[in-house]
């Protein structure tokens, strides 16, 4: 029996995603245009693939049959496309990524561009994303790697790289606290606050350390994006808590200072590459696992100018 992928890709999107419309979010399409192929689905099949009711999608034992076959049918497809690749001497595939949004910058202006040069067959996924995603998705397998900032322990991911860094106090120049080497928590209280939602490992990792809920109480913006809470900052709004390297491009244009903080559990923060463990890893999972772990500032392949230079 011939099967189309298209259909075959929507229905496996739904059941990974567990609902119609996550589905759609992620692939970026109507919902009711998914609906349409699983219902295409189910008449070629002649069989119902899922039910709806009111506290969600059942999916049944034909269901599940048809998502363990797209899954293995499109593992092999991809699997074909590396050893045709490996047999021209080429490395090739997809690689998906999960990423931190503030170590977008790092990934993109240090690893992509150095890896289209030098592994032209290799493709490229990147979703960003929240802690809590990216770390269920890499055990989903819906990603082949992961780049968490603070993650939570979990035995069932493999470290494939790992760096510490402080969380910073990122300030505008000319206010008094970028003259400081060095701060706590308690110094930034008077001072406008761009804090990140708690989905973020940054905002998880404050709250450990905010007793009382100051920090969350007091902030004037609460941002679901990194780039709102930078850009706070360089408008000379107020200040807000990151790791350096998310703001690297800034700092050497000396538009924002990064003051580090030494309070436990914010001087030494990890950040970590991540993969399910026991997960095979393909040529480009590897290559690319590579240039990241040599090119990118957030795993130390280069050291910061002075953080406090205006020049």
């Amino acid at each position: 029996m011939k099967i189309d992928d298209k259909p075959l890709r929507y229905f496996l999107a739904v059941f990974e995603a567990g609902s119609i419309r996550t589905a759609a979010e992620n692939l970026r399409i109507a919902p009711s245009a998914i609906s349409r192929q699983i219902a295409a689905l189910e008449d070629r099949l002649e069989t119902l693939l899922m039910e709806r009711t009111k506290r969600g999608i059942i999916f049944t034992e034909s269901g599940h049959m048809v998502a363990a076959h797209a899954r293995r049918r499109f593992e092999m497809d991809e699997a074909f496309a590396v050893d045709l690749a490996a047999a021209r001497g080429a490395i090739a595939g997809t690689v998906r990524i999960a990423s931190g949004e503030g170590f977008v910058v790092d990934l993109v202006n240090h690893v992509v561009r150095p890896l289209r040069d030098e592994f032209p067959d290799i493709r490229l996924e990147i979703d960003v994303a929240g802690t809590e995603k990216m770390t269920h998705g890499i055990l989903r397998d819906d990603y082949d790697m992961g780049l968490v900032f603070n993650p939570p322990r979990n035995p069932d991911l493999e470290l494939l790289a790992e760096d510490h860094a402080p969380l910073c106090a990122l300030v505008p120049p000319d206010f008094d606290l970028a003259k400081k080497q060095n701060c706590v928590l308690a110094d930034t209280v008077n001072y406008p606050l761009a804090l990140l939602n708690p989905h973020f490992g940054v905002a998880k990792l404050l709250a450990n350390v905010d007793q009382g809920n100051r920090l969350t109480r007091d902030a004037f913006l609460t941002a679901d994006s990194i780039n709102v809470a930078i850009h706070f900052v360089l408008s000379g709004g107020g200040i807000t808590f990151l790791p350096a390297f998310a703001v690297s491009r800034q700092l050497r244009r000396g538009e924002v200072v990064a003051v580090p903080l030494t309070n436990p559990y914010l001087a030494r923060v990890p950040s970590h590459l991540l993969v399910r463990k026991g997960r095979p890893k393909t040529a480009a999972v590897r290559a690319v696992a590579n240039m990241i772990c040599q090119r990118m500032e957030a795993f130390g392949a280069a050291s910061y100018p002075n953080e406090h230079s205006r020049t």
